[in-house]
């Protein structure tokens, strides 16, 4: 092992009423090493680390830390001890500054007789981000930074705290860290995560990118179900044994299920002409055929982002023409857009794609209501029935249709959002990363949706969550760079273009 044994658990789990979510837990964490922990949404790997960080308690076992029983109330009490997490879904405050976040909760030491020295706070604040090679301006509130950022500081801030209390034995829990983070702001993290290694502290790090777990890691556990199904040394770790022993079957091979990716017709359902925003992109052109999945490609700033922002109504075009059924359209907002026949599943899942306070069963149909209804009233047999075929249909885990969304995983959640987008029968989605957050047999369940929604007649844009992705699930792709158009390429079965092609005119 790599060093000494400052974690155990000991038959730990999690029951909440009759559910359990994890059962029998065994683990042993060592200084000075990188602990991956893959599984499906829903498996328990989130769980597990709230147990640890204090968040919630668990129902059964132990758990012990530095040879002695651990238990903890809350998250500061673990911080305290040493242990920190940096959770999925960001817990920052939007409208303090980035050094107030950073030291909420420690503000004490900042303080006499009543006042604060903001000066002090902000130096140190600069510290905690320099350490992790990120420069931005601590007085700044973090509503005016973006959600890569938060995420880097939210990650500056457990480490800070940790370090400042474990003198050199810190638990850091790493929850899909990498999951909104740019291909140089993942390299950053990975490399304070080896610095933090090297200092002698343990990490725990969730995703659901198997590259990134073992790039990182030193041993490797699985779970399922809520229960622990292998753990691996990283080295030599078989990455079709991870998958089996993580959906409980073996890789298909055909993971983008290219072989039913469909043939689109000459039919033209959205014609985009020179369409343009002022700083974001320019002269962008291209008709979108029925039962195309289309693919935009290129790095951060590109234009991509804005162009569907665009034809979904967040975004007012300064030039251009959207052109649907023969008719330019204009969106002032996604209402009108949606009426006209396109709909997306947003980038955000938490702040754009859900309303956390309903039902899963309501946030299925909400775009879809006036179709549902008995006269005036909404049929509630109606909504039952379809709610449930489609937490059939995308394997959505949860207790049953009236648990609120907010309650569900992060990938589940987001096989709702998708739903709720397919059961629209809209002709034209737009899908922004629609598979971040999701595990990998999760994946493969949202891109047999995507085949069978294309087999039906269904347009898509889609910006995929990685490049291979982009390539796998599209019949097309256009690449942006610098808000224009450099390159079409189309994307027949057996003939699809490399990443190396793409990169070249995205660079």
């Amino acid at each position: 092992m790599a060093g000494q044994l400052l974690f155990k658990a000991n038959g730990v789990g999690k029951t909440y009423g009759m559910n359990t979510v994890l059962r029998d837990i065994d683990m042993e964490i060592y200084s000075g090493e990188v602990i991956g922990l893959i599984g499906e949404n829903g498996a328990g790997k989130s769980t597990l680390m709230k147990l640890i960080a204090g968040v919630t308690k668990p129902s059964m076992g132990s758990m012990e830390l530095m040879g002695q029983p651990y238990s903890v109330n809350s998250i500061l009490e673990a911080n305290k001890h040493g242990i920190g997490m940096v959770f999925q879904e960001q817990s920052l405050v939007a409208n303090l500054t980035i050094s107030q976040n950073i030291y909420l909760g420690r503000e004490k030491k900042y303080s006499t007789l009543g006042f604060v020295n903001w000066a002090k706070m902000n130096a140190d604040a600069k510290k905690a981000l320099d350490r992790i090679g990120i420069d931005l301006d601590v007085t700044k509130k973090v509503r005016d930074i973006d959600f890569a950022m938060r995420q880097m500081v939210e990650i500056a801030k457990v480490l800070d705290v940790v370090t400042e209390t474990a003198n050199g034995h810190a638990i850091i829990l790493l929850d899909e860290p990498t999951t909104v983070l740019s291909d140089d702001e993942i390299k950053a993290l990975f490399e304070q995560v080896r610095k933090m290694k090297e200092a002698g502290n343990a990490i725990i790090f969730i995703s659901h990118r198997l590259d990134e777990v073992l790039e990182i890691t030193d041993r490797i556990y699985v779970f399922k179900d809520g229960e622990e199904t292998g753990v691996f040394p990283t080295e030599g770790a078989d990455t079709n044994i991870l998958y089996e022993r993580m959906v409980g079957r073996v890789a298909t091979g055909e993971f983008y299920i290219e072989n039913r990716q469909t043939v689109a017709t000459d039919e033209v359902v959205m014609q985009v002409q020179d369409l343009s925003v002022f700083g974001a992109f320019n002269h962008v052109s291209f008709d979108l055929h029925k039962g195309e999945v289309l693919g935009l490609c290129g790095v951060e700033g590109s234009g991509k982002e804005d162009v569907c922002a665009v034809l979904i109504g967040d975004l007012e075009p300064t030039a251009g023409k959207v052109i649907i059924g023969g008719k330019e359209r204009k969106f002032k907002n996604p209402f009108q857009a949606r009426h006209a026949g396109i709909l997306s599943v947003p980038k955000e899942r938490r702040d754009e794609g859900m309303i956390g306070i309903l039902s899963i069963e309501n946030n299925i149909v909400i775009s879809h209501m006036e179709a549902l209804q008995d006269g005036f009233i909404l049929s509630g047999k109606k909504t039952e029935r379809i709610a449930n075929e489609w937490v059939k249909k995308a394997g959505v885990k949860c207790v049953g249709i009236k648990q609120h969304i907010n309650q569900l995983s992060g990938g589940n959640a987001q096989k709702v959002i998708f739903a709720r987008a397919l059961e629209s029968n809209c002709p034209v989605l737009i899908l922004n990363h629609p598979t971040r957050g999701v595990d990998v047999g999760s994946k493969e369940e949202i891109y047999t949706l995507i085949r069978e929604m294309t087999e039906a007649g269904n347009s898509i844009i889609v910006i995929g969550d990685t490049l291979d992705e982009c390539i796998g699930l599209s019949s097309r792709i256009i690449v942006l760079k610098d808000g224009l158009v450099t390159a079409e390429f189309d994307c027949p079965v057996g003939s699809k273009p490399t990443q190396m092609d793409i990169v070249q005119t995205m660079m």
